[in-house]
């Protein structure tokens, strides 16, 4: 009877421990999207800024103003429809995000 007593207790400190493990891998998972998410806005920032010092280097010519625009186009496109509240990733296209919700597929597609 001690034996099985002995045997549950222990079972139970373990159920406990791997509850517990498994909060800890919830939060690290949950701050690693943060992390993601702060890193990809930071990527698209870094581009911006990387273009505007471009404009600033090169020539003013009628000919690279539209090679830039064109190049673009189908991105901003893309970012608007997902500012929208719309998936543009490959998995889940046309389906609506929920309030406040990102998808690191589509911050992918878009901040690379």
């Amino acid at each position: 009877m001690t034996d099985k007593m002995s045997f549950f207790e222990h079972l139970s400190e373990l159920e406990e421990g791997l509850v517990a493990t498994l909060m800890q891998v919830s939060d690290i998972k949950t701050n690693y999207q943060k992390l993601l998410t702060e890193n990809t806005s930071l990527r698209l920032e870094n581009a911006r800024l990387r273009d505007r010092l471009t404009e600033f280097s090169e020539p003013h010519s009628p000919e690279n103003k539209n090679e830039k625009l064109t190049k673009k186009v189908p991105m901003s496109n893309l970012q608007e429809i997902y500012e929208d509240g719309f998936h543009v990733c490959r998995d889940f296209y046309g389906q609506r995000l929920e309030p406040g919700e990102t998808c690191l597929y589509c911050a992918e597609i878009l901040y690379r």
